[in-house]
């Protein structure tokens, strides 16, 4: 805790993340004692986190309970146009002017200078 600078709210939260603590350490040693792999695990300041609370804080993705079972919101959609012009939604910009280039620097090589077989 002193290391990492952990605080709890209360003896209650501090006792519940110290049998966090305690499964996360034996997790580390059972998987480095296995020594099949080439690297070791140890202990850092999310050591006293479940699983589940390290990858909330670390993607910001929050899982909705109703994930799974949500059905695609156009799977019915039948009349879709032929062409649609995405300047006019909004969703591309116009073209732009990018002035004077040459054509080594875009990346355009003719084929003249392709080595032939």
């Amino acid at each position: 805790m002193a290391l990492h600078g952990r605080v709890y709210k209360d003896a209650t939260e501090n006792e519940m993340r110290f049998e966090i603590f305690k499964v996360n350490v034996e997790n580390i040693e059972a998987f480095n004692s296995a020594g099949d792999k080439s690297y070791k695990r140890g202990m850092n300041a999310f050591t006293d986190l479940t699983n589940e609370e390290f990858r909330a804080s670390r993607n910001g993705f929050k899982v909705q309970s109703d994930f799974r079972t949500t059905v695609f919101k156009y799977e019915n959609l039948t009349a879709v146009p032929s062409t649609m012009d995405w300047r006019k939604k909004g969703a591309v910009t116009p073209v732009k002017d990018q002035g004077q280039w040459e054509e080594g620097l875009c990346g355009i090589a003719m084929m003249a200078s392709y080595p032939t077989a």
